[in-house]
């Protein structure tokens, strides 16, 4: 029963994220449309910021899975989440404006990179290059994806998202299978020295 309240509170304060800014969600609010008592509320969540952070926590679990199977094509990947962004706008911007930058930081950071870094390793298969390049990919890769999001949050997401991303893989993975041949071959060039 506890999974199910949770699940419905979570589910309604969603809901309400597409309607109006998190700012203006309030507990009584939202133990109204759940048809639940506020003490219902406080048994499952400490307040509206740690329901805020469950949200999140659902909505990254969610996506795990589909990242760890499809970062291989990331930029594919980065094309799918941006037209979700683009069908979800306003929860978008609602939850983009009550979300500390540092939170976002860590999730990109800390759970995605150590992603990012097997997808460097994969994509220098059969090239010897030292590990910390191939970490200095996986950073790349990573701070890329994350200054594009901005970017087109910035733009109020009005990209034209095939065509803008067509551009981008072909002028990312141009840049990419470039640096991976010059460090191999500055490598190689340092051994017959």
């Amino acid at each position: 029963m506890a999974n199910y309240t949770t699940k419905a509170i979570i589910d309604h304060f969603e809901e309400m994220l597409v309607e109006m800014p998190f700012n203006k969600i309030t507990v009584s609010a939202l133990v109204e449309r759940c048809g639940i008592s506020s003490n219902t509320f406080y048994y499952h969540f400490r307040d509206i910021y740690d329901l805020l952070e469950a949200w999140l926590t659902a909505k990254e679990d969610k996506y795990a899975v589909s990242l760890d199977e499809n970062l291989a094509d990331w930029p594919e990947l980065l094309s799918r989440v941006l037209k979700v962004m683009q069908n979800n706008s306003r929860l978008v911007y609602h939850i983009a404006e009550a979300l500390p930058k540092e939170r976002m930081e860590n999730y990109i950071f800390g759970k995605v990179q150590n992603q990012f870094y097997a997808v460097a390793k994969k994509r220098v298969r059969g090239m010897e290059v030292p590990d910390d390049f191939i970490q200095s990919l996986g950073e790349l890769y990573c701070c890329t994806m994350y200054g594009y999001v901005q970017k087109f949050l910035w733009d109020r997401m009005e990209t034209d998202v095939d065509e803008a991303m067509e551009r981008f893989k072909n002028l990312f993975c141009g840049i990419t299978v470039r640096m991976i041949t010059e460090e191999a071959d500055r490598l190689q060039s340092g051994r017959l020295k």
